[in-house]
């Protein structure tokens, strides 16, 4: 994931003004609030936008692995078509509830969820979006590691957690828009060209040689390290500065989705059979003589501005979902959470385990927890109103006080799905499975149950007197909807007919 607060760099005022100065709304990103249309991005920038979160170096570590977990060149190709056809299925449903509604995932879970569902969400953002920045400290270290012989490994991977917290503390536009219109398509046209040049310079033996290991993974392991790596359930957050009708931002994801899944996992298989090393950080030296012949300074920029994004980006996710957590404290403001989490970053990276077992957990983690979430959020706007006649009127912030205490339905939901992902995917801790288990596809099996579950929730309950109450709608949108008026804003957005 890469940076993406600057979307509100230049945004012109607050909700439902045409031209006007920038007001309180603007000025913290609209984070509790709703993007209105003066504010929308054009399908260009948001494709610029979307694309430098997929043209991230850390794809290229699941190529990299795949190679050395036993997966041929073929499995590779077909396991990274599955997973960019997974990914851009989910994601044009929870982007586009994002675009619709206008609002940040974690605000979104007040008038979907209810209090209690909102809650456990951030709570879920805030693990995801942590583990993710955690994971990318760690990953920096080893390509840094690859490069120079480093001192006092742990100070320095302390140091580094805390220090990245940066560019999200002080809010440095001019910093994310070089990441993004620079660095990313300087990281893009290095990636064609290690690519190319690999495939060109591999022979097609090499290439296509199986290869042997004890224990080797399966197609959709691998499959899953790549939909964990690249879907936050935060889709939201972006798309919400994005226009809906008439491509519904079909495009902007799935281009984005299958260069990313293609380009830089093939980039690192290529660089892991010319190399031949099984030590990831070893091998980014030899990376680097291949590609930028030898001008280590080089890679060394490249790898800080592109990972220094991305962890802007993941930061993002948990300061969200800690800023829903406290927006009601008064005098809280967003740079203490950004302190708070950054000092706990700094002490994660010294308890968590090496990075390959880092990386399997969080991936893991996050395909299974947000996007069910996601996924229950985007059913709720876009299949229950067709399906059971019941809309939630989301055309402003609901407050605390407004919100209902729980969506029954929802909730149970998440749950179901969240513990169908963690026990298939071996990722609850004192079980026989844990790191172990490997079942199916327990992304899409998560994201299924939430869905399916849900639908029978709702049929349910739907016929009760007391179904919007069950069904968590706030105060706000029980008297919306009676008179369907939040229904028509969100269509003058171009929302559902």
């Amino acid at each position: 994931m890469t940076a993406h607060s600057n979307l509100a760099d230049t945004v012109t005022g607050p909700p439902g003004t045409e031209g006007s100065t920038p007001g309180p709304a603007a000025a913290q990103d609209y984070t509790d609030g709703v993007v209105p249309l003066s504010a929308r991005r054009s399908n260009g920038r948001m494709f610029l936008t979307f694309l430098s979160m997929q043209a991230t170096f850390g794809a290229v570590y699941v190529g990299y692995s795949a190679r050395f977990e036993g997966l041929g060149f073929v499995q590779l190709i077909i396991a990274m078509a599955i997973a960019a056809t997974v990914m851009s299925l989910y994601c044009l449903g929870s982007a586009n509830a994002g675009a619709l509604v206008g609002q940040t995932s974690a605000v979104m879970t007040r008038g979907i969820f209810g209090r209690l569902g909102s809650r456990l969400v951030s709570v879920l953002l805030l693990i995801n979006g942590m583990g993710f920045y955690v994971f990318t400290v760690l990953f920096v270290m080893s390509l840094l590691g690859g490069l120079f012989t480093l001192p006092a490994v742990k100070a320095l991977t302390v140091g580094l957690a805390f220090v990245m917290i940066t560019n999200t503390y002080f809010g440095f536009g001019g910093v994310q828009r070089f990441a993004q219109y620079v660095a990313v398509p300087v990281v893009m046209l290095w990636g064609l060209y290690a690519t190319v040049r690999g495939l060109a310079t591999v022979s097609g033996h090499q290439l296509m040689s199986h290869p042997h290991v004890s224990s080797p993974a399966t197609l959709l392991y691998v499959t899953g390290s790549m939909v964990g790596l690249s879907t936050w359930g935060n889709e939201a957050d972006v798309f919400r500065y994005a226009r809906t009708k008439p491509q519904w931002n079909v495009p902007t994801i799935v281009i984005s989705y299958a260069l990313g899944s293609f380009m830089f996992p093939v980039m690192g298989y290529v660089m892991a059979v010319l190399s031949g090393a099984a030590d990831f950080g070893p091998s980014i030296k030899y990376f680097v003589d291949f590609t930028l012949f030898g001008l280590v300074a080089l890679g060394f920029v490249f790898f800080i501005v592109n990972q220094a994004a991305v962890n802007d980006g993941n930061l993002y996710i948990a300061v969200n979902g800690v800023q829903n957590l406290t927006s009601d404290l008064p005098r809280w403001r967003r740079q203490y959470t950004v302190l708070i989490l950054g000092a706990a970053a700094a002490g994660l990276t010294l308890i968590l385990p090496s990075m390959q077992q880092t990386f399997n957990i969080v991936t893991g983690i996050g395909a299974v927890t947000v996007p069910t979430a996601s996924t229950v959020m985007a059913v709720d706007v876009f299949l229950v109103p067709r399906l059971y006649g019941l809309r939630r009127p989301m055309d402003r912030v609901a407050s605390w006080r407004e919100t209902a205490p729980a969506n029954w339905p929802g909730i149970v939901a998440l749950v179901a799905g969240t513990a169908v992902g963690a026990f298939t995917g071996g990722l609850v801790p004192g079980t026989p499975g844990f790191q172990h288990t490997y079942l199916g596809f327990p992304a899409v099996q998560a994201w299924l149950t939430g869905a399916l579950v849900y639908l029978v929730g709702v049929a349910l309950v739907r016929g009760r007197a007391d179904a919007e109450r069950l069904l968590g709608f706030s105060r706000h949108e029980r008297s919306s909807a009676s008179g369907d008026g939040g229904t028509e804003r969100l269509q003058a957005a171009g929302g559902t007919s």
